[in-house]
């Protein structure tokens, strides 16, 4: 088969969807399939050498682009994990071209008419009225693409708590996969971590909250925090953080860089609102890293299989932390 997949490309911005295409891709090269990758927003195919899968750049803002593409390439099928951006015109587009179009639900927002509202950190009025009109037209832009489910021809859930979310007939389950390989990592004291993107719906200052509750609980752990920073606001106060003693931003890392600190830390500590499913779970889990959550367990999974810990505080966090810092028999079966 020849199989379109079209996101953004990892070498342009490294999240957990990305990642997903990515590793779909070699797959089904590996099996046989020509892929092509089609790199929304990209002008220059040059940019991505040494991929066993060609990219291809699409310019979605152009109305008319994939239309254009999808005439010269000829695809048997559209694996589409771009979230409801432009999804109208990319299924009225394939459905005139007769080609199928799968939708990969990434986020719990992909399933609803209207958006959740993330909260903002900023008291600037500017600011404030600038977020509100931003977010009365996304609001508009998400209802709008909507409207493209009833002509979508299967959807794909990471999470199953998103089935028949969505007025597709056809719906199947896939949960995500990660690579295994990891690169080595030493840090000089026992350290907890927290990896995602920095911005609002991860919450991060909660990580630095309970990063300043364990500094006296706690005083021998260190508290790592890994992501690239999305959100310029999130700059300076992790510059105030570092101010802490235990606490330590490494900036943007590799996944395979991220495993190894996962294969030596504590437990990783997720404070995001409920989204998709989150790769760094199945990290954590593959390196035998327990996880202590928050607010979000995906599918049920922390609590069923007993993986670690949901907290629903940052104070019980503190107090689930310490079990596994004092409990070497609890923290090494979690991990088993």
């Amino acid at each position: 088969m020849k199989i379109f997949i079209i996101n953004n490309h990892p070498s342009d911005a490294l999240g957990g969807s990305e990642m997903q295409c990515d590793l779909i891709a070699r797959g089904l090269t590996e099996r046989g399939h020509e892929v092509i990758y089609v790199a929304v927003g990209k002008n220059h195919k040059e940019e991505y050498p040494g991929l066993p899968y060609t990219v291809l750049p699409l310019p979605i803002k152009k109305r008319g682009a994939l239309s254009q593409m999808l005439q010269q390439e000829k695809p048997d099928v559209i694996y589409w994990r771009y979230n409801k951006n432009y999804l109208k015109r990319a299924v009225s587009d394939s459905n005139k071209e007769r080609v199928p179009f799968v939708f990969a639900v990434s986020n719990v927002n992909d399933t609803r008419k209207y958006p959740s509202i993330n909260p903002t950190i900023t008291s600037d009025l500017k600011s404030q009225i600038r977020l509100l009109t931003l977010t009365v037209i996304n609001q508009m832009k998400s209802r709008w693409n909507y409207e493209a489910f009833k002509h979508v021809d299967a959807v794909t859930l990471l999470n199953s708590e998103y089935f028949g979310k969505l007025p597709v007939k056809n719906q199947r389950v896939i949960w995500n996969s990660v690579t295994d390989t990891r690169k080595h990592f030493e840090w000089k004291r026992p350290f907890c971590v927290w990896i995602a993107n920095i911005k609002p719906q991860k919450q991060p200052e909660m990580y630095l909250k309970l990063a300043s509750i364990a500094e006296e609980k706690l005083p021998n752990i260190d508290f790592l925090m890994i992501g690239a920073i999305q959100n310029e606001q999130y700059r300076s106060i992790l510059h105030n953080a570092e101010q802490m003693e235990n606490f330590y931003y490494l900036g943007f890392q590799q996944p395979e860089i991220v495993n190894g600190v996962l294969e030596k830390a504590i437990c990783l500590v997720h404070t995001c609102k409920p989204e998709g499913f989150g790769n760094n779970f199945i990290q954590a889990w593959m390196q035998g890293c327990p996880t202590i959550s928050l607010e979000f367990d995906p599918d049920n999974l922390i609590q069923k299989e007993k993986l670690g810990f949901l907290s629903g505080t940052v104070e019980q966090m503190a107090n689930d932390v310490e079990s596994l810092v004092y409990n070497n028999r609890l923290r090494n079966e979690i991990g088993n």
